[in-house]
C-alpha cells in the first residue's frame, strides 16, 4: 500500500470498516500493510469488540513477520479483552500457543493450548445446557 493510496483508502473509514481492510491485507499476505491499518484502528478508539479483534489480528500479522515478541504482546492485549472476542479467546490462545511453539517454548505453548481447550469445553457445556432448556420449551 503506497502512502498516498493508503491515506485515501483509510481516510474517512470507521474502525469497523478498517478492520475489514486489515483482514483483507492479512489474507493477501500484506502483513506490514495490515499492521498500519490496525494502528489506525487503535487511534480511532474503537468499540471494545473491534479493539479486541484488532489486537488478535495484529498479533497474527506480527507472527507472520516472525516478530514473535510483538505478536505475543498483541495476543495478550486481545486476551485482556477476551470477553469481547466472539469465541471468548479460544483462537487467540491457540495463536499464542503457535507462536510459543515456533519459539521453542513448549511449556508456554502447552499452557496456551490448554487454556484455549478449557474455554472451548466450557462453551460446549453451556451450549448443551441451553439446548436442553430450549428443547423442553
Amino acid at each position: 500500500m503506497e502512502d498516498k493510496e493508503e491515506g485515501e483508502e483509510i481516510k474517512g473509514k470507521t474502525a469497523e470498516e478498517l478492520l475489514i481492510l486489515g483482514e483483507e491485507c492479512l489474507a493477501d499476505g500484506r502483513y506490514e500493510d495490515a499492521i498500519k491499518v490496525y494502528k489506525e484502528i487503535v487511534k480511532k478508539e474503537p468499540i471494545m469488540p473491534t479493539l479486541a479483534k484488532t489486537c488478535n489480528d495484529c498479533g497474527v500479522a506480527y507472527a507472520n513477520l516472525e516478530d514473535y515478541e510483538m505478536a505475543i504482546g498483541f495476543f495478550n492485549a486481545a486476551l485482556n479483552l477476551r470477553d469481547y472476542l466472539m469465541d471468548g479467546g479460544i483462537s487467540t490462545y491457540y495463536n499464542l500457543g503457535q507462536v510459543y511453539r515456533l519459539m521453542g517454548d513448549e511449556e508456554n505453548a502447552d499452557e496456551s493450548f490448554k487454556r484455549g481447550d478449557r474455554i472451548k469445553q466450557e462453551q460446549e457445556e453451556r451450549d448443551e445446557v441451553a439446548r436442553r432448556v430450549l428443547s423442553s420449551v
